[in-house]
C-alpha cells in the first residue's frame, strides 16, 4: 500500500508547493505555455490509461465506514460532511489529481482546461437532430476529472434551481423534504457570498455568508451590462437577483469566484480538511465495480486501479457512488444494476433491473449569434489583464463570457415564473480558433461564424432549459475501461416541442436587440447565412429551424439518468434518500438523480444534494 500512501502526499505537498502567488510575467508565461499545451492536446477516447497489469485484486487493508466514489462537486461535499464524525472512516476515491492552482484558478482560462488532463473527454454518439454543425455530427460532453470534479472545468455561473423545480420534485417523491422552503437552507450553509458589485440585484436573505464555497460578482462592471438591464426595463421585465424566488427577468451572473479566482469545490470542501484523520482521499484511481451480494443484494466492498495494481477497498456502512451524470449509470450497469435485456447484450450478471441511464436530460445550447455595434470597448494586453487579476479584478476573472449579462425568460408564457430560456449577452467580435476546437464545428460551418470581423461585437447565445427530449447512457461493452455510449438525442420530441421553444427564444434576442437601449449603441444583426442552410430564406422560421439543428450542441449540463422516484416501476433507479432500489447500502449523489431538468445548472445544485443527504445519513445513524 505504499504507492497508495505516496500518492496522496505528493498530491497533499504539490498543492501547498503550488499556492505561493506568482508574478506577472511568471502568469504570463504559464498561460501562453497552457494555450499552446491547450490547442495541442488530444482528447482521449477510453480509460484504458487506467488498466493494470494482470488480474489479480489485492485486499487494501484498512476498511472504511464510507466509500465515495468520485470526488466531483457532491462527493466533495458529502467526504467532508461524513467526515466531521470523528467516529466514522471515510474513503472518497478519485481517478484524477488534485488540481493546482495555475490555469485552473484563472476563471477566464475554462477553455483551455477543457483540453487538459483535468477533461475525461467524453463525446456523444452521432446525432441527426442537433450537433450538425460538427464533425462527425458528435458533440463534446466535458466531465471534471479531479479533485473538486466539473466545478475544475466549468464556466463558474452559480445558477440555483428554480423553486418550482424543487416543489414539484417533492410531489414527485411524496417528500416534502425536497421543497424548496426546506432545501433553502443548505443552499445558505453551503455559500459564502461576497456582495462586489452594487449594480447587481441582490436579496441577501436568500444567501449565506459563512458556507464553504465563495461567490461574487465579476468586478469591475462591463459598459454593455447596463444596456442590457436598461433592454429588459423596457420589456418589462424584472432585475432581479436569479438566485432568490423570483427568477424571470435580466441581471449580471454570479460567479464561484473568491476574490477573482475560480473557488472549486476540492479547494473549497477537501483541501482545508485533508489534516482529518478519518480522512482519505485516493487520486489516480478509477473505480471499474461495486461489488453486490448476489444473494442479499448488499453493497459489500468497490474494486479500483491505481498505479497498475487491482485493489478491493470494503465499506462497512455504505458505499456512496457519485462518479457524475455520465461516469455513475456506466459503474452501476458494470456492477449488474441497470437495465436488464441491456446487461444481458453486455453479458453482465443481473442484480437488479433498473432503468439506469434511460433518461439523460441536457440543456440544449443555441450558439452563436453576432451582432455589430458602435460601443467601442478599449482592448488591454494580456500583461495589463494580469496585472488586474492579481488584484481579483478585470477580463481574466470572468466567466469566459466578458459582459456577464443574463436573463431567464419563459418565451411560451410572460407570467410564468419558471422560465425556460436563459440568454447570455458577450463582448466579443468572432468566433476564435478555440471555439472550433471546443465545440468540434466542422470546417464548413466555422469557416460561416468567422470569415468576417464585426466592429465592436456583441454576441448572444442561450440554453433551452426544460427539454422534453430525452437520451441514454449505455455501456459499450463490459470492459469498464471503454467510454459509455452517450445519446442526448437533443431536440427529438415527436411534437418539436423543443425547437420551437428554441425559436422563439431567437425570436427573444431579437426583441432584447431591437429595444431602444440597444439601439442607442447601433446593435445589427451581423450573423452570415449557413451554408448547410442555403435553401431557405435566411432568418426565416424555416431558415432558423434548420440553424438550430445544426448549431446547437449539449450545454456541458447532463442529469437525470439515475433519476429518484417513489419506486423502481416509476423508471426511478433511487428513492428520495438516494437509496438504490433493491440493493442495500447503495446510495447514487450528483446530478444523476435528478428526477427532472433544472431551470438552473447542475454544479449548485449537485452541492445541494451533498449537503442535504449528508444530513440524512448522519441522522439516520445517530
Amino acid at each position: 500500500m505504499n504507492s497508495l500512501t505516496r500518492t496522496f502526499l505528493v498530491c497533499f505537498v504539490f498543492r501547498l508547493a503550488v499556492s505561493q502567488s506568482k508574478t506577472v510575467d511568471e502568469l504570463l508565461a504559464l498561460i501562453i505555455d497552457g494555450d499552446q499545451k491547450s490547442a495541442a492536446y488530444q482528447l482521449p477516447t477510453d480509460a484504458k490509461q487506467y488498466a493494470a497489469n494482470d488480474t489479480t485484486i489485492n485486499d487494501y487493508g484498512e476498511e472504511y465506514d464510507f466509500v465515495i466514489i468520485g470526488a466531483g462537486v457532491t462527493g466533495c461535499a458529502i467526504a467532508n460532511r461524513l467526515s466531521e464524525i470523528g467516529k466514522w472512516k471515510v474513503l472518497l476515491i478519485e481517478a484524477g489529481n488534485f488540481s493546482d492552482n495555475g490555469l485552473v484558478r484563472i476563471p477566464t482560462m475554462f477553455a483551455l482546461n477543457l483540453f487538459s488532463d483535468y477533461n475525461w473527454g467524453f463525446k456523444t454518439v452521432p446525432q441527426n437532430t442537433s450537433c450538425l454543425c460538427t464533425t462527425d455530427q458528435t458533440c463534446q460532453v466535458p466531465r471534471g476529472k479531479g479533485v473538486g470534479g466539473t466545478s475544475l472545468i466549468n464556466a463558474l455561473q452559480y445558477v440555483r434551481a428554480n423553486p418550482q423545480n424543487f416543489n414539484l420534485w417533492a410531489k414527485i417523491l411524496q417528500d416534502s423534504s425536497w421543497s424548496y422552503t426546506n432545501v433553502l437552507k443548505y443552499f445558505k450553509k453551503s455559500e459564502n457570498f461576497t456582495w462586489t458589485n452594487p449594480k447587481a440585484p441582490v436579496d441577501l436573505k436568500y444567501h449565506g455568508t459563512a458556507g464553504l464555497l465563495n461567490v461574487q460578482h465579476k468586478v469591475p462592471d462591463h459598459p454593455l451590462n447596463d444596456i442590457f438591464i436598461e433592454a429588459n426595463k423596457q420589456l418589462n421585465y424584472a432585475i432581479t437577483d436569479y438566485n432568490s424566488p423570483n427568477q424571470i427577468g435580466g441581471t449580471i451572473m454570479q460567479l464561484d469566484t473568491k476574490s477573482g479566482t475560480r473557488d472549486d469545490l476540492g479547494t473549497a470542501y477537501i483541501t482545508p480538511f485533508l489534516s482529518r484523520s478519518n480522512l482519505r482521499v485516493l487520486t489516480q484511481s478509477y473505480v471499474t465495480k461495486i461489488e453486490i451480494d448476489k444473494t442479499t443484494k448488499t453493497a459489500k466492498s468497490v474494486i479500483f486501479t491505481n498505479e497498475g495494481n487491482t485493489y478491493r477497498v470494503r465499506a462497512k456502512m455504505e458505499v456512496i457512488l457519485s462518479a457524475g451524470a455520465i461516469s455513475s449509470p456506466q459503474i452501476l450497469m458494470l456492477s449488474g444494476v441497470g437495465p436488464k435485456e441491456h446487461l444481458k447484450d453486455m453479458e453482465i450478471d443481473l442484480i437488479e433491473d433498473l432503468q439506469v441511464g434511460s433518461h439523460l436530460k441536457d440543456h440544449a445550447l443555441g450558439n452563436p449569434f453576432f451582432f455589430s455595434s458602435n460601443l467601442t470597448i478599449p482592448v488591454e494586453s494580456l500583461k495589463q489583464q494580469i496585472t488586474e487579476y492579481l488584484k481579483g479584478s478585470g477580463p481574466l476573472t470572468s466567466s469566459g463570457i466578458q459582459a456577464q449579462g443574463i436573463g431567464f425568460y419563459n418565451v411560451n408564457c410572460k407570467t410564468c415564473t419558471v422560465p425556460n430560456v436563459a440568454i447570455f449577452l458577450d463582448a466579443g467580435n468572432e468566433v476564435i480558433a478555440r471555439e472550433k476546437q471546443n465545440q468540434n464545428f466542422n470546417d464548413e460551418c466555422f469557416e460561416s461564424f468567422s470569415k468576417n470581423p464585426i466592429p465592436n461585437g456583441v454576441r448572444f447565445f442561450f440554453l433551452l432549459l426544460n427539454s422534453k427530449s430525452s437520451g441514454t447512457i449505455r455501456l459499450k461493452s463490459n470492459n469498464p475501461f471503454d467510454y459509455p455510449l452517450i445519446d442526448p438525442r437533443l431536440l427529438s420530441d415527436t411534437c418539436d416541442r423543443d425547437i420551437s421553444t428554441m425559436y422563439l427564444g431567437i425570436k427573444h434576442i431579437f426583441k432584447i436587440a431591437e429595444t431602444l437601449s440597444f439601439k442607442n449603441i447601433n446593435l445589427t444583426f451581423a450573423g452570415q447565412p449557413l451554408p448547410a442552410c442555403k435553401d431557405f430564406k435566411f432568418k426565416s422560421k424555416q431558415y432558423w429551424y434548420c440553424y438550430l439543428r445544426h448549431v446547437v450542441q449539449t450545454a456541458y449540463h447532463p442529469m437525470c439518468t439515475c433519476p429518484m422516484g417513489i419506486n423502481k416501476y416509476t423508471g426511478s433507479v433511487v428513492d428520495s434518500n438516494l437509496k438504490v432500489f433493491g440493493v442495500k447500502k447503495l446510495r447514487v449523489a450528483d446530478a444523476s438523480v435528478f428526477p427532472t431538468p433544472i431551470a438552473g445548472y447542475p454544479s449548485i445544485n449537485c452541492l445541494l444534494i451533498g449537503e442535504k443527504i449528508s444530513d440524512v445519513i448522519k441522522k439516520e445513524y445517530s
